[in-house]
């Protein structure tokens, strides 16, 4: 009878190349305090550092998250800030949920995917019915998308 090392090693060959351990499956997340000063607007320059560091973080893992997987959820974004005050705005926010979750479930490998799809998420929860904490959002979203370009994103 194989041993419990053994039947874990098959399990992650089994897998493919890329090999699904703990190293891999650990995540930058962004504490909930922190998310609330940036969602506030009590700290711009901590917004700045987190939005620069999750860009980073989106870039080093491998794949690298793209440019083009960004924008697809950020285009969403942008829409619902063009429409203003207008009273939906943030149910149709909570539906971006899922569509980080579909996006990352397409794409299980890009990890800068499940950092986004966690970060965002985290954020979405925070900005509830407070029309203030979505134009931060929005500004944080956008710090995230212009940092990873500047730092080379595809």
């Amino acid at each position: 009878m194989p041993s419990n090392n053994q039947q874990q090693q098959r399990k992650n060959s089994s897998v493919g190349e890329f090999r699904r351990d703990n190293s891999q499956e650990t995540a930058y997340r962004v504490s909930k305090s922190d998310l609330e000063e940036i969602l506030d607007g009590k700290n711009p320059a901590k917004m700045v550092s987190i939005a620069e560091t999750a860009a980073k973080k989106t870039l080093e893992s491998r794949p690298p998250l793209t440019t083009s997987q960004i924008r697809n959820v950020y285009g969403t974004v942008k829409k619902l800030d063009m429409i203003g005050d207008r009273e939906d705005v943030l149910p149709k926010l909570i539906l971006l949920k899922p569509k980080l979750a579909y996006a990352y479930g397409r794409n299980r490998d890009v990890q800068g995917l499940r950092i986004l799809k966690d970060i965002l998420s985290d954020a979405i929860d925070l900005v509830a019915e407070n029309k203030i904490r979505f134009q931060n959002f929005c500004r944080f979203f956008e710090a995230i998308l212009a940092y990873h370009k500047a730092e080379g994103g595809k």
